[in-house]
């Protein structure tokens, strides 16, 4: 999947229904399209996902986190919110790490999910049977470099 690819899907994501909260009718654009997507699409989004995830976790980042910066769940949650904020948001963040989101309202967790789900619809396997491992994990404190 090629970069320009990605953020045409996640330029899906309602930002609106995103700053309003409701996760679930952010994303919910982005479920249906990827739910047309080939098994090898969904495993390509995973790995875009992950690399996006991944430049941007690290302590300059999350030192930045505000209330996330606890926990690293929390941390994992406010990154995929400036994913899912687009990529202009994101390269804002990732070039000045003062950006980063400080709230726990601003929190994007479901964005680990709807291409897991799309998955499982197409297979009749369960999302947390998940069969591909990206080359970089998006887990907080993962990218020791930063």
């Amino acid at each position: 999947m090629t970069d320009h690819e990605f953020w045409q899907l996640i330029a899906l994501i309602d930002v609106t229904a995103l700053d309003d909260g409701d996760e679930d009718e952010a994303i919910a654009p982005l479920g249906a399209r990827l739910g047309m997507k080939s098994e090898a699409e969904l495993f390509a989004f995973e790995e875009a996902l992950s690399e996006k995830l991944y430049a941007i976790d690290g302590e300059r980042f999350a030192d930045q986190a505000g209330e996330s910066a606890g926990s690293d769940d929390g941390f994992l949650y406010a990154r995929c919110y400036v994913v899912a904020k687009g990529r202009a948001f994101y390269e804002a963040v990732k070039s000045d790490p003062s950006r980063m989101p400080k709230s726990i309202e601003q929190w994007c967790e479901t964005l680990l999910y709807p291409h897991r789900k799309a998955w499982a619809q197409q297979t009749g396997g369960d999302p947390s049977d998940w069969p591909f491992v990206a080359t970089v994990s998006y887990e907080s404190g993962s990218n020791r470099a930063l």
